[in-house]
């Protein structure tokens, strides 16, 4: 009987294994390469005018490869940022094309500090609510500032893709994965950009590379070029 039971104890553990070992081997592997665009709204900027919000970026784009990301948002040829990051070596580098204003910065440790810094903190906590957004499967966020004169809002994350720490540099740094509903503070402008389409599709390494007509500069006299151009931009 003894010899019975410890048989069934090792089929017990065997069994227990096997389906562990075919969870683990049927995991979703992650998305390599792609491409999301996004929908950018103003709610929050009831003061801007008409004029205005038909110059502001109404698109965004984001392609990825492996640890890469770029994120492009433009209105026509009018108005170009990008960020490019790279969540291995931490490598950050921002690019904008203004009218006479071509520049680009590459961010070190405490550039990246001082970007962070301007920042407004939020206090993320997960949910247990979850849906698929454009075929991919996404987890909710509830969002709260560090005061209270900006009410509480949702953000959406997906770990479906290579990316897991793509927003090191950014005030929902610590959150696991790519934000595909979520806003961006910063300049007297805050955006809402949710997720409009995407496509598993070949990334080629040279879609990552700054265009030759940017001049390089230090990351105080871009940042001061951007505040410049949003209060430019959001002067009535």
């Amino acid at each position: 009987m003894k010899i019975f039971n410890r048989s069934i104890s090792k089929l017990t553990a065997f069994a227990a294994a096997a389906v562990l070992l075919t969870l683990y081997s049927c995991e979703k592997p992650k998305i390599q390469e792609g491409e999301i665009t996004f929908d950018i709204t103003y709610p929050y900027n009831t003061n801007l005018s008409s004029t205005m919000l038909m110059i502001l970026p109404k698109e965004a784009t984001l392609v990825f490869k492996g640890s890469k990301m770029l994120t492009i948002v433009k209105t026509g040829k009018i108005f170009r940022t990008e960020i490019y990051a790279d969540e291995t070596t931490k490598e950050l580098e921002m690019r904008m094309d203004f009218g006479s204003d071509k520049l680009f910065t590459k961010l070190n440790d405490a550039d990246q500090k001082k970007f962070r810094s301007n920042l407004p903190n939020y206090s993320m906590t997960g949910t247990n609510d979850a849906d698929s957004l454009k075929g991919l499967w996404a987890k909710k966020y509830s969002v709260k500032y560090d005061s209270d004169t900006i009410p509480q809002f949702e953000s959406w994350f997906t770990e479906d893709l290579s990316l897991q720490n793509i927003t090191w540099f950014s005030n929902y740094s610590g959150t696991v994965g790519v934000p595909l509903i979520y806003d961006i503070d910063q300049y007297g402008i805050r955006m809402h950009l949710e997720i409009s389409g995407f496509k598993e599709r070949e990334v080629k390494e040279s879609e990552f590379t700054r265009s030759g007509k940017l001049e390089e500069v230090p990351y105080a006299e871009y940042d001061s070029k951007l505040n410049e151009l949003f209060t430019i931009l959001t002067d009535d």
